[in-house]
Parts: C-alpha cells; sequence; structure tokens
C-alpha cells in the first residue's frame, strides 16, 4: 500500500479539508508518517512506556487498556478506521504512558512523531482550528462517558456503547464490553439475557 491515499485520509479525517492543504503539503511541511502494520494483539503503546507517536487507524481497530498493580485488566476505550490514537498526555508532556493501546484485529496506520508534527503544523493557516475541533470532539466524549457512569443504568451503558461503536458489537470479546462499561461479565451476559 502506498502513501498517498492514507495520507489524503488523514488530511480529511483531521480537517475536514479546512487546512487548505493536501498530502503533498505534508510532504513539503516535512511531516513523514510510517505506514505501518501491528497484528491482532500488538501493541502500538505500552503503559509506562514513552508513547510520543500520533496514530491514524487506516483499517482495523483498537482498545485503550491498562492493567493495576494487583494484576487487574480494564478496558478504557475503543478507536476504529478511520480514527486518531495515541496518548494525548504522552505525546504532548512526552512521558510515559498511562495505558497500552492493543490491536484487537490486524491494523493498518500511519504513525507521525507528534512532537514534529506539532511544532511543523502549529503555524499552517486552520490548522489550530481543525486541531481543536479534534480536541473538542475528544472532551465531549469523555464528558458523555462520565456523565453515563453517574447518570445511566448498567443496561443503558451497554445499549449506549452498541448504538456508538455498531461495527464493534460482534467483533469485540464480552469481557472487554463489560470491562468498558464498568460491569462484570456475568452481569453483561444477564443483560443480554433480558434483552433477548
Amino acid at each position: 500500500m502506498s502513501l498517498q491515499a492514507p495520507m489524503e485520509d488523514f488530511v480529511q479525517f483531521f480537517s475536514g479539508n479546512e487546512l487548505g492543504v493536501d498530502s503533498a503539503h505534508f510532504a513539503k511541511f516535512g511531516l513523514k508518517a510510517k505506514l505501518k502494520h501491528y497484528k491482532k494483539g500488538q501493541l502500538l503503546i505500552t503503559q509506562g512506556e514513552a508513547a510520543p507517536k500520533l496514530f491514524f487507524l487506516v483499517k482495523g481497530f483498537v482498545r485503550y487498556m491498562s492493567i493495576s498493580p494487583e494484576g487487574k485488566e480494564f478496558t478504557q476505550s475503543f478507536a476504529s478506521a478511520p480514527g486518531i490514537s495515541g496518548s494525548t498526555r504522552a505525546m504532548t508532556r512526552n512521558i510515559a504512558a498511562l495505558f497500552s493501546i492493543e490491536a484487537l484485529d490486524d491494523v493498518i496506520c500511519l504513525e507521525f512523531d507528534w512532537l514534529k508534527f506539532f511544532e511543523k503544523m502549529k503555524t499552517q493557516p486552520g490548522f489550530i482550528q481543525a486541531y481543536n475541533k479534534l480536541l473538542e470532539n475528544m472532551f465531549i466524549k469523555k464528558e458523555e462517558r462520565e456523565y453515563a457512569f453517574v447518570q445511566q443504568s448498567a443496561e443503558q451503558r451497554y445499549l449506549t456503547f452498541l448504538d456508538a461503536n455498531p461495527e464493534l458489537r460482534d467483533k469485540v470479546p464480552l469481557k472487554m464490553i463489560a470491562s468498558h462499561i464498568g460491569i462484570t461479565p456475568i452481569a453483561l451476559s444477564r443483560i443480554r439475557k433480558k434483552l433477548k
């Protein structure tokens, strides 16, 4: 696979063409992306390690997961193509990631060095607006997730998950969905039986 089509998809996704740039402009700015392939089960970033990369998912889906000091595994969220992935905290502060990102099927993605990307792009017309829009969408999702944990029943959280992620319905193990919505796999089985 060549870089051209994924780069054009990235520009479209990131900016909605508000930047007035295309993949050729990215090359002119010196922005080099690597086209990477991760097999199912591989980690794009690892909890506790530096994670300076921004990923644009061209194909496949991933989960954000963390492991507690006691060894308990938590599924924090999911991301699927086309979409952005990475640790904002680790990228912007150049520190270790609080979670891992695991490929849940074969993933093809563009990989950027975030600090170089941001330094090159922050002076380009429209970039800050596009970046703010991206952050705004991330904060909205975070706010909605926090609201769901405080205001919704487990059943409502499950139905909201299915509504927001129809492509993951039959692709993600139930134990990961249960962890993501904050219940046990047994409780999720009961909910699913009730909904049939």
